[in-house]
């Protein structure tokens, strides 16, 4: 007979730490620093805690009925009784990143680390030098149209982080004239509207992502982590005062984490993603008046399965927005139109997850546009639908002038 084994944690272990986008040169001079003032000549041991354990198999007496424990549909046995597993450095793991023993066991890591390596310093310097060397540090990305601005981002030599910057769109082509220096605008009228150069200042570390500007052109809402545990708070800044604020809870002090931010149809409406415990994207919310001290949250769709992915966007024509749950083989995509008569409904289905049948979907001249490998195609391939819920059985492939498919 065969038999599942599932691992019920009844501890904790330690999860990897991932550094942002921060300069080489900043964490080495941080680590150095630890191990001028610490010389650890032995390696750090962690203790054992010898009655620690873990159980492979049925769950225990009083496990919580609602943790994970193998697929649904699986038809294979446990282990019964369970069996003790060993754990003897469980207690390492420190999700909120405030155990003391913890905190100070990685340093002394740390400190051993460099104090072993510190003869490499010249190297890492020459190393570094030379990477740097390469790179175009005073820079620009490709200005991209929208609305009535051209937006891109900068970088500047001796600065770790990039600067998002708008000018006015004159007319529908632009001419760079630009001397390379980085006190010269890349476009007349440039307006920096969030330097994150400035927003880490006095921070350990800093990440910045998912930057959206409001249907007016008047605010931006953004995600922020200043921790380096990829935990992002969701902020929002006010181009015209320069009023930047972290949003909270509802009906809560503690500050909002979240994965990704887009606006709705206009600067009172939000929509953001969250992560489960095992930051993996899942939900998607829709905020009502974010403003006000009352506003209000909607969950619009949950993807409990824990083999796929969420992720929300904006239809090309910002008429709809989606959430899209997907596997390695399988996508499901939901929507919501944008309109004042739709915006309070229930999200629907373009089309329910079929085994095998990965899509996307975008929205354009009154039609659905989706890329597909349905019917078992080798390769994605083009095919358009009516805007409408459950459309799959009108998917029909994208014809030429000629009307060949």
């Amino acid at each position: 007979m065969l038999l599942k084994f599932s691992l019920l944690v009844l501890s904790r272990t330690t999860n990897s730490f991932q550094a942002g986008p921060r300069s080489y040169r900043a964490i080495a001079t941080k680590l150095q620093t630890m191990a001028t003032s610490t010389e650890v000549l032995s390696p750090p041991v962690a203790r054992r805690e010898e009655d620690r354990s873990v159980f492979a198999g049925v769950a225990p007496e009083g496990w919580d009925p609602k943790m994970p424990r193998q697929s649904n549909d699986s038809t294979e046995t446990l282990l019964d009784p369970p069996v003790a597993v060993p754990d003897p450095y469980g207690w390492l793991r420190d999700d909120k990143r405030n155990n003391k023993e913890v905190l100070d066991h990685l340093k002394a890591e740390n400190a051993y680390s460099q104090s072993m390596t510190k003869h490499l310093g010249q190297l890492q310097e020459s190393l570094y030098s030379e990477f740097l060397s390469s790179i175009k540090e005073t820079d620009f990305t490709t200005p991209r149209p929208k609305g009535e601005f051209w937006y891109y981002t900068r970088t500047f030599k001796g600065f770790s982080y990039k600067t998002y910057c708008r000018a006015p769109k004159a007319s529908e082509s632009f001419d760079i004239d630009w001397d390379g220096t980085k006190e010269s605008p890349i476009l007349p009228g440039e307006e920096t509207y969030l330097d994150v150069n400035k927003l880490a200042e006095g921070k350990d570390y800093c990440s910045v992502g998912g930057v959206k500007v409001s249907p007016s052109k008047k605010l931006i809402a953004y995600a922020a982590d200043f921790s380096g545990d990829e935990i992002y708070q969701l902020r929002v800044k006010n181009l015209e005062t320069g009023e930047d604020v972290a949003l909270k809870e509802t009906g809560s002090d503690k500050l909002l984490e979240i994965d990704s931010v887009m606006w709705g149809k206009d600067d009172d409406e939000l929509f953001f993603t969250t992560n489960d415990e095992q930051h993996r994207p899942c939900r998607m919310y829709q905020r009502k008046n974010w403003q006000s001290d009352e506003p209000t949250d909607r969950l619009l769709a949950e993807e409990l399965d824990d083999l796929f992915w969420c992720s929300m966007y904006k239809s090309i024509d910002e008429k709809f927005v989606f959430f899209e749950a997907s596997s390695k083989e399988v996508s499901e995509i939901f929507f919501l139109p944008l309109d004042d008569e739709h915006t309070a409904s229930e999200m629907k289905l373009v089309a329910a997850r079929r085994p095998k049948v990965l899509y996307e979907v975008d929205a354009g001249h009154g039609s659905w546009f989706l890329l597909t490998n349905v019917d078992k195609s080798p390769n994605m391939k083009l095919m358009t639908a009516p805007i409408q819920a459950d459309s799959a059985a009108e998917w029909k492939l994208v014809e030429d002038a000629d009307g060949n498919p």
